[in-house]
């Protein structure tokens, strides 16, 4: 198996060419780490308009032997954050191959007061497999939002996602296709 970046979108992104993301491959094809970099979505204080919300478009390009498929599994996040009283944020994912029925999206809430470091764990979903003899690119999707809400707006409110990923596949055996059923 391959993995590459075949680019990148979004106010969350860094800034550069595709070429400058890290992307690692465990040596056993268990999964991948990605590092784009922290993305930050704050509101309140020293904020610019814009900047109650960022997401960030990710596109890979995966090969694989035909004889199997994989599907990518949710992933464990960690956030760090700060949210008044009356604040929120929300951390929205997706993970998927373009062309599916419907990609199941993940919507995560973090509701003020809150400061610190919180862990979100993967939730347990069905997983979508790349259909098998397809090249399809592995498109991840992750935003975040602050609302200041009711809370103070003369003090900061922000969500900060490090994006240093660790993702993990699932992997299935392909039918032969010159074997008949």
């Amino acid at each position: 198996m391959t993995l590459e970046v075949v680019g990148y979108e979004g106010t969350g992104c860094p800034p550069g060419p595709p070429e400058e993301v890290e992307i690692s491959l465990k040596k056993d094809y268990t999964g991948f780490t990605v590092r784009l970099g922290s993305m930050v979505a704050k509101d309140g204080a020293g904020s610019g308009s814009n900047d109650y919300r960022k997401h960030c478009d990710l596109f890979l390009n995966a090969h694989t032997p035909s004889s199997h498929t994989f599907a990518v599994r949710p992933v464990d996040y960690t956030v760090r954050g700060q949210l008044g009283s009356g604040a929120s944020a929300v951390l929205t994912s997706r993970i998927f191959f373009p062309g599916d029925p419907g990609p199941m999206t993940r919507v995560e809430r973090i509701s003020g007061p809150f400061k610190g470091v919180r862990q979100l764990p993967a939730p347990d979903t069905e997983l979508r497999y790349k259909p098998c003899g397809d090249e399809r690119l592995i498109r991840i999707q992750t935003g975040l939002l602050v609302d200041i809400g009711t809370s103070d707006k003369s003090k900061k409110n922000f969500i900060e996602l490090p994006n240093d990923d660790v993702y993990k596949f699932a992997w299935r055996e392909c039918p032969d296709p010159a074997r008949p059923r």
